[in-house]
């Protein structure tokens, strides 16, 4: 990484591919640590976290973590600005799935950088991940992430990729509410899937961040939001999400309760995720199912 940012180079840089073999232990234990199978009788949620059932596969938002091997090769990239990793947040997720990932396919991840620009006092960058069938190279998956990078702007300029299309948030009540609790230690158990960043976990590196305790991951949140509309309106088909899309609007400390609110607009569902205990806002975004939506 260099004093000087150049936006071209930047945009250039392709990240180091990479081979996937998921396991069993993986799937069930990205499923477990957004939620699922809180309730070990619920059937439905088998067909994540038991890997005897007919339809055991990842559920949609593992996406996010198979293409995360690289988050440390940031750092490294030619022209970037330079940036405390304890100031990057999330600041958009976008998951398309293709077909489904299962345990019996070996993937390859390939990722570059399609965008930046500078915020002011913060830059953002724009990253977009293909997951592959390796034998064949068939896409299987695709995620577009933008990363905020506080206290890295004021370079000037930007390039590559427009922003993602959001819908409004509806005027009005919602069609349905839903929740459930994080639990105090959720961060350390997500951070197993291999997200270690020390923000969720240590007391004085989330302090280097602006927070008064450890916050939990964006990506978990994100997860946890999923299942909830998975739950909700896709109960049953475990392929029934095959978009899901968030903004990052505020942080999560674990232990909080998460409070989704959606819409229905055909086959697609706007939400907005709350914190109950605060008030705030942390998740704003949509999913597409495809099936119309159960109620």
């Amino acid at each position: 990484m260099e004093s000087k940012v150049d936006i071209q180079k930047v945009l250039q840089y392709q990240y180091t591919p990479y081979d996937v073999a998921l396991t069993n232990n993986e799937v069930i234990l990205y499923a477990l640590s957004i939620g699922f199978s809180q309730d070990p009788l619920n059937k439905d949620h088998l067909n994540f976290t038991y890997e005897n059932e007919e339809n055991f596969q990842s559920f949609i938002t593992m996406a996010s973590i198979i293409a995360h091997k690289n988050s440390g090769e940031l750092m490294g990239v030619e022209g970037m600005p330079a940036f405390n990793p304890m100031m990057l947040l999330y600041g958009e997720e976008n998951i398309e799935i293709i077909k489904p990932m299962t345990v019996d396919t070996k993937l390859r991840v390939e990722e570059r950088i399609t965008g930046i620009s500078d915020k002011g006092k913060l830059a953002t960058i724009t990253e977009e991940a293909l997951i592959k069938n390796s034998s064949n190279g068939e896409v299987l998956a695709k995620i577009v992430r933008k990363l905020i990078l506080r206290g890295a702007g004021g370079f000037g300029g930007k390039g590559g990729a427009k922003d993602i299309k959001y819908p409004d948030i509806p005027k009005r009540a919602p069609d349905a509410i839903i929740e459930d609790r994080t639990q105090p230690n959720q961060a350390i158990l997500y951070r197993l899937n291999g997200d270690i960043n020390p923000l969720h976990i240590n007391k004085d590196m989330a302090a280097m961040g602006g927070f008064d305790q450890p916050i939990l991951h964006g990506l978990c949140s994100f997860g946890f939001t999923a299942r909830l509309i998975y739950q909700k309106y896709s109960s049953g088909n475990p392929q029934g999400l095959v978009k899901f899309s968030s903004r990052f609007v505020s942080h999560v400390f674990p232990g909080e309760t998460l409070v989704v609110e959606s819409w229905k607009d055909g086959n697609i569902i706007i939400f907005q995720t709350k914190t109950k205990e605060r008030g705030l806002v942390c998740l704003r975004g949509f999913a597409e199912l495809k099936e119309s939506p159960k109620l």
